[in-house]
């Protein structure tokens, strides 16, 4: 199931945030019945690991360019802020 780092940009938010929470649960050892229960190795778990930490540099850079993009207005927001003044 682990796809190389470089490919990252490929999936969409809603796909890496449910590969980080598979391997998460891996990591920590929660049985999930979908799973299956394989024993890892140490170079498994690290890989994992390192997988875990560029999925999340990846989903907290999307969000700041996403929140930049709204700020210089190339991106609207979901809400009406004029209501709140």
């Amino acid at each position: 199931m682990l796809m190389p780092i470089d490919e990252l940009h490929q999936f969409s938010d809603g796909t890496l945030i449910d590969v980080r929470t598979v391997l998460d649960d891996r990591l920590k050892g929660i049985r999930i019945n979908y799973l299956p229960q394989t024993i890892w190795r140490k170079s498994d778990q690290d890989r994992a690991a390192a997988m875990i930490q560029a999925i999340d540099k990846k989903l907290k850079t999307r969000r700041i360019m996403r929140s930049l993009e709204r700020f210089v207005g190339g991106r609207l927001y979901e809400g009406d802020f004029r209501m709140l003044q």
